[in-house]
């Protein structure tokens, strides 16, 4: 009886280590670690800046009955110039942290400033012009949600959509309504494809829209200008999201109507891989 106690007594203690304390997988437990980095495209922007930089005072992230986890920035505030990290470059936004794992629900974004800087070419004089920025706190333009699994490390890319982050208010005015979009960086998409050199206007620059096939808006806004080295030019259009239906719209002599429209399958877009549209 002595020796049928005992083993009793050892196996239950066993399991109270394994499952009572959280395991992996349990509710209570475990951890993995985030990382998040930042990018922006090639944009269309009204005033066709140099520079664009926006200072970063916090971002957070919230993981449903829990509270809002306020992730390390590489230094605070944290500036960037968007318009550095661009044809899928990108910069670290958060350094690498521990969190506790399970389904994070939402993120948030703390933004204290933001300038524009432009250039009269033909004084070579740069201007730099405050941005209005909205107070308090910015989400991400679509509800997203990301698992951190036990032991696990999670990759995210902010793509920071200046094409519809910056409003003209005056002729020279501009005001910041951030528009991000977020992926995990392992999963996202990328569409490709070259424009010859005849299809290019007298600009010899063509803007690329990229419209959400769910609900028929606007995705993204890039511009490509005419390699003149090389013929046909290469375009891509970075950071989308996997398995959803676009369609793409190409003016290649930005008189506002497109001279190409391709239409883009979810079966087509899958994760990770890049997706060629031809040449236009």
């Amino acid at each position: 009886m002595k020796k049928g106690v005992c083993y009793a007594i050892f196996w239950a203690t066993v399991l109270m280590l394994l499952f009572g304390c959280g395991g992996s997988g349990g509710s209570g437990g475990g951890s993995g670690t985030l990382s998040m980095n930042i990018t922006d495209a090639k944009p269309v922007i009204p005033g066709d800046p140099v520079e664009l930089w926006i200072t970063f005072e916090d971002v957070l992230v919230h993981k449903p009955g829990g509270g809002w986890i306020s992730l390390p920035l590489p230094e605070t505030p944290l500036t960037i110039n968007l318009l550095a990290f661009q044809d899928g470059d990108t910069t670290e936004l958060v350094t690498p942290v521990e969190i506790d794992s399970g389904k994070y629900t939402q993120v948030r974004f703390v933004l204290s400033s933001a300038q524009i800087v432009t250039s009269a070419a033909a004084q070579e004089i740069l201007d730099t012009m405050d941005l209005d920025v909205p107070s308090g706190t910015l989400r991400t333009d679509k509800n997203f949600t990301f698992q951190v699994d036990d032991g696990a490390a999670v990759d995210l890319t902010v793509d920071f959509d200046l094409s519809q982050s910056i409003v003209a208010t005056g002729s020279s005015e501009f005001k910041l309504k951030p528009v991000l979009h977020l992926n995990e960086t392992q999963v996202a998409a990328t569409i490709c494809g070259s424009i010859n050199a005849g299809s290019f206007g007298v600009s010899e620059k063509a803007i690329i829209t990229v419209i959400e096939g769910s609900n028929g808006e606007t995705y993204t806004e890039v511009t490509v200008t005419r390699d003149s080295d090389t013929d046909p030019t290469e375009f891509c259009i970075f950071w989308l999201v996997p398995e959803q239906d676009y369609t793409v719209e190409i003016d290649t002599d930005e008189d506002g109507s497109a001279e190409f429209v391709v239409a883009v399958s979810a079966d087509d877009l899958e994760p990770g891989e890049e997706l060629n549209i031809g040449t236009f």
